[in-house]
């Protein structure tokens, strides 16, 4: 008798331990939760670092057992991540976008037609491609379209922008939330198992961003032209350096780093010879002529400083020798741009690409002040001057995107043709379930890369290997999240109303805070921890689960409200003149409108 006490006081000593530890590790994770989701809004990390300092925290602390750490780099929604990354890369480079916008000028220039149609056209190919390369493609055509017709490009930009996000909810491979919440299922989900809920959902949509969306921006943003875009060309001159002024015998880094005044020297012309990369150590000599950018108070205490002459103006310009040959154009900074996060001065973008940085456009403002020192953010439109001939190569090197349609290249048809063939294989062999979608994408971007529509340095370029760590880090974070029980602990926090409550009322508690995440931090975190929520919601119920899944994933990819978290809404800010009011008003009924509509078709119409 004695014995059998002695034991069942050894098991309730070891249940309670196993308690004791449960609870810690509860309580660990929500603590490391919190602290990465503060990094995570404040941005003062990178997501992917983040990402990888929570892993390795908990993997230390235990909860993640170390053998399973780097399980996400294998798991098939990385997988099929990376091979979306290639194939939209295909595509990009095969100028298909281009050919649409020939086409598409033939249009009436009513401005509702060409919203809606290019608002599908982005739903449509945000559905199989990338919505950021998709708005990307898109957004050069629409400035092209919209600017012949006379329309504001706030009015264009902003709908295309938020119809690739709705069309990336409608595929199982249009967005990272729906990949991950479909390889969660057994043998992952098929590829159009979220079309019959979100289509009807997209195509609402993009009648909304037709029909009203145009009426919640900005009133500056309603103008068919903003009054204060600056006309370089009435900021560029010529003075002339004469022996008697201070300029001759110093160089061009004297003339910049001096703090009396602001100047940009665009070009120097010595004996009718215009040179637009220039030593800076260049030695300036009497007669040389400096063409330079620079507002009327800084000119004019310029040359009150230097004692130099001022010369003609245009037409001396076009009558130098290789003048010419000198154009401008503006440029987007893309996500991965070598420029983001760094001033002019910093990277010597004159010295290094050979070109001249004349303005910076940041929402609705253009700024030709200071330009050599001010920060450049991803989604800035940059004003640059160069040699006709290398400025698409120069573009490219930047890691920036032209605003203009580049026209079609006679490789292009061989590119799309291949691109299309490869992708529309992929999608029967996993419609008809012939192979498992990991590897039918997988092999999708292989035949790709093997026939050379994506060049090898091209390759591994097109992969946003940020996302790619951020997503592999987060997967064994969120299985720590329901193994830990921190899971189950939120979902019994709301237990009051969990087991009672409708199924629709679950639903749209559990939508509604997946949007507000989102809309915090990155939407992959967001969506691992909510799906893992889900789950457990759930209580091994198929069906509930299904439903709860595909509600996190299309609430996690509806953010239209964030600007830094939503890498789409920051390449349109400048090129839109879009202020992030503008985001809020429009997203937010927006998002209102999908949670109402997907809880709806999830789990009335079900």
């Amino acid at each position: 008798m004695s014995k059998q006490v002695a034991v069942q006081s050894l098991t309730a000593t070891a249940t309670g331990k196993d308690k004791t530890r449960a609870m810690f590790a509860a309580i660990f994770m929500f603590v490391m939760l919190g602290v990465a989701i503060i990094w995570w809004h404040w941005g003062l990390l990178r997501h992917d670092l983040v990402a990888m300092i929570l892993l390795f925290v908990l993997v230390f602390a235990g909860i993640v057992p170390s053998s399973r750490a780097f399980i996400g780099f294998s798991h098939p929604a990385v997988i099929m991540l990376v091979s979306a990354f290639i194939i939209s890369r295909s595509f990009q480079e095969s100028g298909i976008f281009d050919y649409l916008g020939e086409r598409l000028d033939r249009m009436s220039s009513d401005p509702l037609n060409l919203i809606l149609v290019l608002s599908l056209i982005a739903m449509v190919s945000s559905a199989f491609l990338s919505s950021y390369i998709t708005v990307m493609l898109l957004m050069p055509v629409a400035l092209h379209l919209s600017g012949k017709r006379g329309i504001h490009a706030s009015r264009v930009l902003l709908p295309v922008a938020f119809s690739a996000i709705l069309g990336s909810t409608i595929t199982m491979i249009g967005s990272v939330p729906n990949i991950f919440v479909s390889c969660l299922q057994p043998g992952c989900l098929g590829i159009f198992t979220f079309a019959p809920t979100n289509l009807p959902i997209a195509l609402i949509g993009v009648l909304f961003l037709g029909l009203v969306a145009g009426h919640l921006l900005h009133k500056s943003n309603r103008k068919d032209k903003r009054d204060e875009d600056i006309n370089i060309e009435d900021y560029i001159t010529e003075v002339k350096v004469l022996k008697e002024s201070r300029l001759a015998g110093s160089t061009l880094r004297r003339i910049m780093q001096n703090a009396d005044y602001e100047v940009t020297v665009i070009a120097l012309v010595r004996e009718k010879l215009k040179m637009d990369v220039i030593d800076p150590d260049e030695e300036l000599l009497p007669d040389d002529i400096l063409i330079i950018e620079a507002d009327s108070a800084n000119l004019k205490t310029f040359m009150n400083y230097t004692n130099a002459k001022l010369m003609g103006g245009r037409k001396f310009r076009k009558d130098l020798t290789g003048a010419r040959n000198i154009s401008m154009r503006e440029v987007v900074v893309l996500k991965d741009s070598i420029l983001a996060g760094k001033t002019a001065a910093g990277i010597n973008i004159r010295s290094r690409f050979g070109i001249n940085l004349l303005a910076i456009s940041r929402g609705q403002r253009q700024s030709i002040h200071r330009l050599a020192k001010s920060k450049i953010k991803r989604g800035d439109v940059l004003l640059i001057q160069g040699r006709t001939q290398i400025l698409d190569e120069v573009t490219h090197a930047m890691g920036c995107m032209a605003l203009k349609p580049r026209g079609i290249k006679e490789k292009d048809a061989l590119r799309a043709t291949l691109s299309i063939v490869a992708l529309t294989a992929a999608l029967i062999l996993m419609g008809l379930k012939v192979v498992s979608p990991p590897f039918a994408l997988a092999s999708a971007a292989l035949l790709l890369a093997l026939c050379r529509t994506v060049s090898p340095y091209e390759l591994m370029r097109s992969i946003d290997w940020s996302l790619v760590i951020l997503l592999a880090a987060m997967i064994p974070v969120g299985e720590a999240f329901r193994s830990s029980g921190a899971a189950e602990i939120l979902v019994n926090a709301f237990s009051g109303i969990g087991a009672h409550a409708p199924l629709w009322l679950r639903l749209g508690i559990l939508m509604g805070f997946s949007m507000l995440l989102s809309n915090i931090i990155h939407n992959v975190p967001a969506t691992i921890l909510m799906a893992a929520i889900a789950l457990q919601m759930a209580a091994g119920n198929i069906a509930d689960s299904r439903i709860f899944l595909t509600g996190v994933a299309l609430s996690c990819t509806a953010n239209f409200m964030s600007v830094e978290r939503q890498p789409v809404n920051t390449l349109v800010k400048s090129a839109g003149g879009y202020q992030n009011l503008d985001y809020i008003k429009v997203g937010l009924v927006l998002q209102i409108l999908v949670l109402v509509l997907g809880v709806v078709m999830l789990a009335v119409i079900k």
